[in-house]
Order: structure tokens, then C-alpha cells, then sequence
């Protein structure tokens, strides 16, 4: 719960903080972090006297922004995360480090090798 909170935990769990951040369903981890957030609010749409459809459609109008927010502040979160536990704040999962690589022997190949 200190983790999900933002506190800082001790220099033992690095690692798993690292594999939590940037290891493989690091994504849908922090989604599913992120919309439970907004279960309590969810529960008392439901719970208003009206219809199912002014419901539903209050519900939607409360998530549709929340997994834009979520999309959109997911790397500064990240970043804050690692910060508040001392690692390097940009540090890359697997994939995109897998891709700045390829992009980088792509570009190597593409105009490095015509200097020399």
C-alpha cells in the first residue's frame, strides 16, 4: 500500500520497483491501478435514481477522459515513481529499449556508414 500511495520503499525492493515500472504488463498494471481509482465513483452512478441509460452514460462520460488522462500522464507517473525510489527516472522497459536500439542500427546503417 506505501508503493500505491507513493512512498518510498526501502533500496532492498529496487528491482522489483524496476520490474514493476518497466517489465512485461507494466501497462496494464498501471491501467488497472489507474481505473480503480474510479470505482467509487462508478457505484454511486449506479446507485442514482434514473434510468440505465442516463446511468450509463454518466459513467461514460466520467471513464472516457480517466483512460485519456491515464494514457496520456502514464510515462510521468512512471518517471515519478522511479524518482521517488531513487532509481533513474528513465529507465526503458524490454520493448523500448529493443526499439531505440533497432532504430538505432537503422539510422547506423542509413548515414553512418557513408562518412568514412
Amino acid at each position: 500500500m506505501k508503493y500505491l500511495l507513493g512512498m518510498r520503499l526501502p533500496e532492498s525492493m529496487n528491482d522489483w520497483v524496476i520490474r514493476d515500472a518497466t517489465g512485461p504488463g507494466h501497462n496494464r498494471r498501471y491501467f488497472t491501478r489507474g481505473a480503480l481509482m474510479f470505482v467509487p465513483f462508478l457505484v454511486v452512478a449506479l446507485l442514482l435514481p434514473s434510468p440505465l441509460w442516463v446511468k450509463l452514460t454518466l459513467i461514460a462520460m466520467m471513464a472516457l477522459p480517466a483512460i485519456v488522462f491515464l494514457g496520456g500522464l502514464r510515462s510521468i507517473y512512471l518517471q515519478e515513481l522511479l524518482a521517488d525510489n531513487g532509481l533513474d527516472p528513465h529507465i526503458e522497459s524490454g520493448k523500448q529499449l529493443a526499439e531505440h536500439e533497432r532504430r538505432a542500427e537503422v539510422y547506423e546503417h542509413k548515414y553512418r556508414h557513408r562518412a568514412a
